[in-house]
């Protein structure tokens, strides 16, 4: 009768979804695996590992995908805002748009229909001094006017930028990869498009809501304002607030006047779709929103003023907005 012999364990792995188990430890290689083996051989005992593929499911991915200042929301699959802290996301109008013009100058302010199909990023507050002077000491920008009075660059840095052009203005908005708003994006985004008279709704405004002069004007301007002259810091007007529900936007009513991208023409009444009137850069552009040296009608929403290129004053500055690319 044949010698009975005893094999080997054989060296098994198995392999259940995404569980690997290791049934017997494997013998040394070119070890018999007999059971002449030292006694201190012992099999090892099985293990099991987990697969990293256990971890949770992936969110679904957003389609359409989304623009750059939007981010994907894992939750719902759907496209959220994501513009940076400073700024504020404004969505598009939609297919109706929003009214443009008040028709309360006869043929040059006509109501008609803007439609924006792109939603952008708008800063804020207005370009600070200290924002300003970051831009001139890395030789991206000029600096603004230094002679007159109410000069706020470079000392007051928590208050808006002043006696900046037009070109220095759009410049610095480029230098930081935005662009200064058009005029209908900065109405849409001061009013929402609800008729209202100013950014915070239709109450009459005080120096709660603006730096501006309350008072009536006999004259277009004033040399006084709700600080005595001169404008101040940013964001210190809570009442005057515009309020979206991606954020809040601070001083679109008086302070400063703010630069828009476009030429000031007349409104003719026509609709239109994501205009833009720049047929003349070294001509007039829009002003809007009103500076600290204006009654409160100066200040309202629907108010369009128009300055030469090269205007650099107390009460007039900026700010920009980031379109998606």
């Amino acid at each position: 009768m044949s010698p009975l012999v005893h094999s080997a364990p054989r060296c098994e792995t198995l392999t259940i979804a995404t569980l690997t188990v290791l049934l017997t430890a494997c013998p040394p290689e070119g070890g018999s695996g007999s059971s002449t083996a030292p006694a201190s051989a012992a099999p090892a005992p099985a293990t099991v590992t987990a697969s990293a593929s256990s971890a949770a499911p992936s969110s679904p991915p957003c389609a359409p995908p989304c623009l750059d200042i939007e981010r994907c929301d894992g939750a719902t699959g759907q496209c959220a805002p994501g513009c940076p802290q400073d700024e504020v996301y404004i969505p598009a109008t939609g297919p109706k748009g929003f009214t443009l013009g008040t028709g309360l100058r006869g043929k040059v302010d006509k109501p008609h229909q803007v439609v924006l199909t792109r939603p952008f990023c708008i800063d804020k507050t207005e370009v600070t001094v200290t924002a300003y002077e970051a831009c001139v000491k890395a030789s991206k920008c000029e600096e603004p006017r230094l002679w007159g009075m109410w000069i706020n660059y470079p000392k007051l840095a928590d208050h808006p930028i002043n006696k900046v052009s037009w070109s220095q203005s759009k410049t610095y908005c480029e230098a930081q990869g935005k662009s200064l708003p058009t005029e209908a994006q900065w109405v849409w985004a001061a009013t929402g498009g609800d008729g209202r008279k100013w950014p915070w709704g239709n109450e009459k405004p005080t120096c709660d809501h603006a730096d501006f002069t309350p008072a009536i004007l006999e004259g277009p301007s004033s040399d006084d304002g709700c600080q005595g002259g001169g404008t101040s810091a940013v964001s210190t007007h809570p009442k005057g607030n515009k309020v979206w529900p991606s954020g809040t936007i601070h001083d679109l009513a008086g302070n400063v006047w703010e630069w828009m991208l476009d030429n000031y023409v007349p409104f003719t009444g026509k609709d239109e779709t994501d205009p833009l009137h720049l047929d003349n850069p070294q001509g007039v552009h829009v002003v809007r929103g009103g500076g600290w040296n204006r009654s409160g009608r100066g200040i309202r929403a629907d108010y369009r003023g128009g300055a030469v290129v090269g205007y650099q004053v107390p009460g007039l500055g900026f700010r920009c907005v980031r379109n998606p690319k």
